[in-house]
This record gives structure tokens, sequence and C-alpha cells, in this order.
């Protein structure tokens, strides 16, 4: 006897991430610090009284408003976490990150890009903080660590964790940096 196929809902967000290199070399992406950290610290199950920070890319979920995946929707969710800063999209969008629920929860598919950053970034509704850390700091999780219970192992730390690899077998290219 076939199993019934089941239906999946997707909620869909962008996400670009802007890089620099630092002055030893180092790449380091900007990430957001949650603001809501209680809420994001239950999630992950931590202990609430856990100093580490949880981060997140710059983005979000994509509207009814809007027709498609598209720059103008990734323009808009940085603009929002960010206090104003715009981007110059670098090329198109990555393939997605899944994240599929367990129960009648919809999953998300987050689609990243790489950006450029024009501005300094502000605290926001949505990001308290937006510091640039590398790949050693990402995978120490002692200060900052992705959202999740599963860290590096989720969907938003695998996106952290491929524009880390672009960007670093693309330290030859300046214009990818911000």
């Amino acid at each position: 006897m076939a199993r019934p196929k089941r239906t999946f809902t997707f909620m869909v967000g962008v996400f670009g991430v802007p890089a620099k290199i630092s002055q030893d070399g180092n790449v380091r992406i900007m990430v957001n610090v949650r603001t809501d950290q209680e809420r994001q610290r239950e999630l992950a199950k931590l202990d609430p009284q856990a100093t580490v920070l949880l981060v997140d890319c710059p983005g979000g979920a994509v509207g009814y408003e809007d027709k498609c995946i598209d720059d103008a929707a990734l323009r808009r969710e940085i603009a929002e976490e960010t206090g104003g800063c715009t981007i110059t999209p670098m090329g198109e969008f990555r393939p997605p990150f899944a994240l599929i629920s367990k129960d009648d929860n919809p999953g998300d598919l987050a689609f990243w890009k790489p950006v450029v950053l024009h501005g300094q970034p502000k605290p926001s509704n949505e990001a308290s903080d937006h510091p640039w850390l590398t790949r050693a700091e990402l995978e120490a999780a002692t200060t900052y660590r992705a959202i999740s219970g599963l860290g590096l192992l989720g969907r938003t730390g695998r996106m952290m964790t491929a524009a880390l690899d672009f960007y670093e077998s693309n330290k030859d290219r300046p214009e990818l940096f911000s």
C-alpha cells in the first residue's frame, strides 16, 4: 500500500550576507544579534542565563506583497534590520537552505546572495548589533552562535558557512567585499 504524500507549506526568506577582509587577512561576514534573545535561547534549548548571543543573517521573509524572490525584497529586509543601510547585490541567489517542520507549522526556504553593504548598521527592532565575524568565531560558539538548537548544523549556520566558503574562495575579487 502506497504511503500518502505529505504536503509541505514553506515560508520563504531572502538573506544578503556582506563580507569584508580584515587587516589580518581573515574573511568576516556581518551577522545580526537577534533582539529576541530570550525566545531564541528557549528554541535553542540553551540555559536562559547563557551569555552567548544568538545571531542570524541579515534578511527576512518574503511577503505576500512581493511578486517573487528578488532584490527589492532583499533590499527592504536588510534596510529594516540594519537601520537603513543599502546594498549592492552581487550575483544570483544561491540554492535554498530548507527547514522542514515536523508538525503543522510551515517550514522555510532561505535563499541568500552575496551583497556589498553601504552605510553603518544601527540597532533596529530586529537586530541589536551587527558584528563582523570570522569562521573561527562562529565555530567557537562562545560569544556568538547561529540561532537554533543545531548551531552551525542548522539552516542558518549552514547558510553562514556557505557564505564564508564563497567569500574565502573569492578573496581575489575585491568588488565582492564591503
